[in-house]
């Protein structure tokens, strides 16, 4: 035996060994997978933008100025001007003073925590962070602690404990990865205001799809967030590019810059994927592709809430389907990919024990045909796996 087959073989007996699947993209939200046509709930492609041709034609142009990599770290010779393009497009859209791009969110995310907090500070998070989130906040060196998902009381008692801390930061998602749901931003955004701190917002997977211009949680709850805000969206979801940006005042762009290990000693980000990702933010100002997807998302959500009732309420394009134990999620996975959907099983430790699911992800390429489709093979799946997909599926 290896040093590792011993890892592998626990893995594999909890039910949790993944393996890559080469994934080839059709038109829409199809791909081959293996051979087969299936359609694809899997992706963050949100608004269907990452094969659009005025976003190919942006990232060719720049391969073709300044070729395909940015050459170093931006620190030492890989920033460009579409670089500082996208920064200001990117600072202007959030409605901060400056903003920074990342290789990719995770890479964002563990700057922003390590760079701006340390020894003396203290991190709040919700329990339903993101993983990268969680990284980066044992790795700052700042003590954190995590408070129950959306609890605003619990999270005001961490505020009133100031005790030595010389910095708090209040750490959120805008729109959670997994459950789809919205931060309680109005009550976050007040407490911050009135004890003093810091408020990091995650809106990967609300920037571009949320809020009258796209803008966001605040924009769509109708919040405004206070000047102590650092704004981390990605580049690789309702934008289809890849990267990641942080935005904020700034002194504390200025302190990522010098202090975020994750940006300074890394290549930059590709111009490609940075002129790519402004061209499609440009896209996201029109109204059509985020009308088109919240159409979808109205239909998937009343479609699929039929044949699973346990499904929540929501306005996001995440529309999670637990069924609790990870064997039924995997089981249901199998039996969707065999009716052609391809919507893989989520389980712990991306999501807490207990609670394995699917998760459902619409984009503005879905059509009322694919959401149908999803929905039978959904009730089909369940049937035939032996469970109900009702409103209070089994735990493991």
């Amino acid at each position: 035996m290896s040093n590792f087959d011993e890892t592998i073989e626990e893995i594999k007996a909890a039910g949790l060994f993944r393996t890559l699947r080469t994934v080839e993209p059709i038109d829409g939200g199809h791909l081959v997978i293996d051979g087969r046509d299936v359609v694809g709930f899997a992706g963050n492609d949100y608004l269907g933008l990452r094969r659009h041709p005025q976003v190919a034609r942006a990232a060719k142009a720049a391969v073709e100025r300044y070729g395909l990599g940015a050459g170093a770290a931006r620190l030492l010779a890989g920033s460009t001007p579409v670089h500082a393009e996208l920064e200001a497009a990117l600072a202007q859209f959030t409605g901060r003073e400056r903003a920074l791009v990342f290789p990719s969110g995770y890479q964002t995310n563990l700057g922003v925590l390590t760079g701006l907090a340390g020894e003396g500070d203290v991190l709040l998070l919700d329990r339903l962070c993101h993983a990268s989130l969680i990284d980066a906040a044992r790795l700052s060196k700042a003590d954190f602690r995590v408070y129950p998902h959306g609890d605003l009381a619990k999270l005001e008692k961490l505020l009133k404990k100031k005790g030595k801390h010389r910095r708090r930061f209040v750490v959120t998602e805008g729109a959670f990865s997994m459950d789809g749901d919205l931060a309680p931003l109005a009550g976050i955004a007040e407490l911050v205001e009135r004890e003093g701190a810091w408020l990091v917002l995650d809106d990967a997977h609300a920037l571009g799809v949320l809020g009258e211009s796209g803008r966001g949680t605040a924009e769509h709850l109708g919040v405004t967030l206070p000047d102590r805000t650092v704004a981390i969206g990605t580049l690789s979801k309702a934008l289809g590019s890849q990267g990641g940006f942080a935005a904020g005042p700034a002194e504390a762009i200025d302190v990522l810059v010098n202090r975020a290990r994750s940006f300074i000693y890394t290549t930059g980000l590709s111009p490609a994927c940075a002129a790519g990702a402004l061209a499609a933010l440009d896209l996201v100002g029109r109204p059509e592709h985020r009308g088109r997807l919240s159409r979808v998302i109205r239909y998937a959500r009343e479609t699929l809430r039929k044949v699973a009732p346990a499904i929540p309420e929501g306005v996001t394009p995440i529309i999670p389907v637990v069924v609790g134990q990870v064997d039924r999620a995997v089981r249901l996975s199998e039996h969707l990919f065999e009716a052609g959907i391809f919507a893989p099983a989520i389980r712990p430790p991306t999501v807490p024990r207990g609670t394995a699911r699917l998760r459902i992800s619409v984009s503005a390429d879905h059509t009322p045909e694919d959401i149908d489709r999803l929905a039978k093979a959904l009730e089909a799946g369940a049937r035939r796996c032996g469970f109900s997909l009702d409103p209070s599926p089994p735990m493991a």
